[in-house]
């Protein structure tokens, strides 16, 4: 998939089965992932799950075992740590020895010249740059895993709905590893080191209740069924560009009306007290507005909200100013 996708899953608890022949009882999600399920004769469990992930990328989850790779670190690092004690001493034996051994430590042509297996510092020079080699990746392997993102509550939710699905089949999976995405009945029961292979858009608080709460409603509702499934995957749902679309367009509508209203209430007002207690209300509005609808930093809502303050206030005193001419 080119884009992300925000698909709903309807309610697991409903007694109906994902096969065609029941299809009087389910929607065009179901029915859509139910027909190319069977058309590609997928089976019920890693197969069928793995197959989702790679349709809905977002819902690609796993765990980045971090105790594993924590402890695999620390045991390469007292390893490698041993290895270079008994080096720093072998380097120091031979550097006071009176043969050859004196100018490892000067010219690389004496130490390499002996052969592996011949030498001490060389063997344990070559045993230290293989361990440090997985050392080393490893430890940037880590760096990269660490700045992954952790999935989004709308993709775990997801995952736990799917694999608890009529489509997926009871005990689906069956092993110690079904619940580390959680459950239904454990819905924060998922393990605490989860990350997600393709995060979703961070997107204001606006917008993300929209993708979350707003296209789910809208599909328990029935109205999933106006929508058609998708010639890729065969699932109806919402690609997350229309929706970015749609919220930014009501952003912009707001943050044109916003100035405008306050100054025709402002306009309308001769009292000086109830003016400023206009221009503080609407001031309010924007900051909380700006917080709301928009990814604004705090210093860029600070500046904003100062300078439609500012314009506020140039306002009236152009307007008292005009009134007493």
């Amino acid at each position: 998939m080119s884009q992300s996708t925000v698909i709903p899953l309807e309610d697991v608890t409903s007694s109906h089965a994902a096969t065609q022949s029941a299809s009087p009882g389910l929607d065009d999600t179901e029915l859509a992932s139910a027909q190319l399920a069977e058309s590609q004769n997928v089976p019920a469990g890693y197969p069928k799950l793995g197959r989702l992930m790679s349709l809905i990328p977002e819902t690609a989850i796993f765990r980045r075992f971090g105790f594993l790779n924590k402890l695999d670190l620390l045991y390469m690092q007292a390893e490698l740590k041993d290895l270079e004690e008994k080096l720093i001493k072998v380097q120091r034996r031979d550097g006071q020895s009176h043969g050859d051994e004196r100018l490892y430590a000067k010219d690389f042509f004496f130490l390499s010249d002996t052969g592996e297996g011949d030498n001490e510092q060389l063997d344990l020079m070559m045993d230290i740059r293989k361990k440090l080699e997985k050392y080393n990746t490893a430890l940037i392997q880590q760096t990269q895993i660490l700045r992954m993102s952790s999935p989004g509550s709308y993709d775990l939710d997801y995952i736990q709905k799917y694999i608890a699905s009529p489509e997926m089949g009871p005990f689906a999976l069956a092993g110690i590893d079904s619940e580390i995405w959680g459950s239904v009945h454990s819905p924060k029961g998922h393990e605490a080191d989860i990350v997600t292979l393709l995060p979703r858009k961070k997107a204001d608080m606006f917008t993300k209740i929209l993708m979350e709460e707003g296209t789910q409603r809208f599909f328990d509702c029935g109205l999933g069924r106006f929508l058609k499934p998708s010639p890729v995957h065969g699932l109806a749902g919402y690609e997350e560009s229309t929706l970015f679309r749609l919220t930014y367009l009501m952003t912009t509508a707001l943050a044109s009306l916003l100035p405008i209203a306050s100054i025709v209430v402002l306009h309308f007002v001769s009292s000086m007290k109830m003016r400023l207690a206009i221009i503080a209300i609407f001031t309010v509005i924007l900051s909380f507005s700006l917080a709301f609808f928009t990814s604004a930093k705090r210093t860029e809502i600070f500046a904003l909200t100062a300078a439609f303050s500012a314009v506020q206030v140039v306002f009236v005193q152009v307007g008292n100013g005009t009134n007493g001419s």
